[in-house]
């Protein structure tokens, strides 16, 4: 699915005398890493903490006072209440919370998007390392890309404009939440979403198995907004029907791009068709032979399925292989 924003790694800022001792401490009981500020966001996501130790008494610490860095691949709420619970937190004499960060995803022209914002929160706008030097625990960063966003993104990925906005994280989380899809639509200058139908078909009736396998895609190849999802009819024959389960989505990609999608997912690696997915677009179903391009004229429905299968799998990053798989050893199963 289409994903607007996420949240980005917490930060947090400890005072220390004895900063090379809390440095392995953090290391061996929390596998952490000693880094870069770069580094660190670029390996991070929404369930890490990037620590920044300083001297003792930095209640607003700046680049200059930071000592040493270190990732942490846990949740921030997880390595306090480690803190809390070991001998680690004598090492600390004074704690603050840094900024918080917000990733938007935007589409068309990003610039717009960011004005936008702007006007909707406030803020000033500054480079990412400068937004987070100025920003306090009261404060966001706001960080925009054009990439999606529900896996890490590298720090190429950003726009090199931040927008630090004095609005505390959770409550600017909460606001921006019921107004992401108008910040979204503000970069789509002459572009219309499309509204399509999938349906899913299978004669062993392991629809959410398909459903789950499905989703694996639609999240990672950012396809659109999931609007519903019903049982229906359709009638593959004259007097003949048969019930779907039918999901109903906006999408910003071409139908022709989806069904060649969805032509890939009717098949297993070894060639067996295990599941008949329709895309229905303005009423009328798009037919297989419409998802060939001039490099695969001659192709047959076999042959098409198993190309856009490959292509597939080319994109997907190793847990939604291995996810993929595990979902397809079950629909096998099923069939025994």
């Amino acid at each position: 699915m289409l994903s607007f924003f996420r949240g980005g790694p917490k930060l947090v800022v400890f005072g220390s005398r004895n900063i090379s001792s809390l440095n392995e401490f953090l290391v061996d009981n929390f596998k952490g890493v000693i880094t870069d500020l770069d580094n660190a966001l670029e390996i991070s996501d929404e369930n890490s903490t990037i620590v920044f130790i300083t001297e003792p008494g930095k209640r607003f610490a700046h680049y200059d006072d930071i000592k040493s860095i270190i990732l942490l691949p846990v949740s921030s709420d997880e390595f306090f209440s480690g803190m809390f619970n070991t001998i680690g937190n004598n090492l600390i004499l004074d704690c603050h919370i840094a900024p918080g960060i917000l990733i938007m995803r935007t589409l068309g022209d990003c610039e717009k998007v960011i004005q936008s914002v702007q006007e909707t929160y406030g803020g000033e706008i500054y480079p990412l390392h400068e937004s987070l030097d100025r920003g306090t625990f009261n404060d966001t960063v706001i960080c925009f890309t054009d990439k999606p966003i529900d896996k890490k993104n590298k720090l190429s990925d950003l726009n090199e404009k931040t927008l630090l906005v004095k609005i505390n994280y959770h409550e600017l989380n909460r606001k921006i939440r019921n107004q992401a899809l108008r910040f979204l639509n503000e970069g789509l200058v002459g572009v219309d979403w499309n509204e399509i139908n999938i349906r899913i078909y299978d004669r062993y009736s392991k629809y959410k198995l398909h459903y789950d396998r499905l989703c694996i895609i639609l999240d990672n190849f950012d396809i659109g907004l999931v609007l519903g999802e019903t049982w229906t009819k359709d009638y593959p024959r004259f007097m003949m029907s048969v019930l779907v389960y039918q999901v109903r989505l906006f999408t910003l990609m071409y139908p022709v791009e989806i069904k060649r999608i969805l032509l890939g997912l009717e098949y297993l690696d070894d060639g067996e068709r295990i599941v008949d997915l329709d895309l229905i677009f303005k009423n009328k179903k798009v037919d297989w032979p419409e998802a060939k391009d001039k490099n695969t004229k001659g192709y047959d429905r076999w042959q098409l399925g198993l190309k856009y299968r490959r292509e597939i799998l080319e994109k997907l990053d190793e847990d939604s292989i291995k996810k993929l798989y595990r979902i397809e050893d079950e629909i096998r199963k099923s069939r025994v």
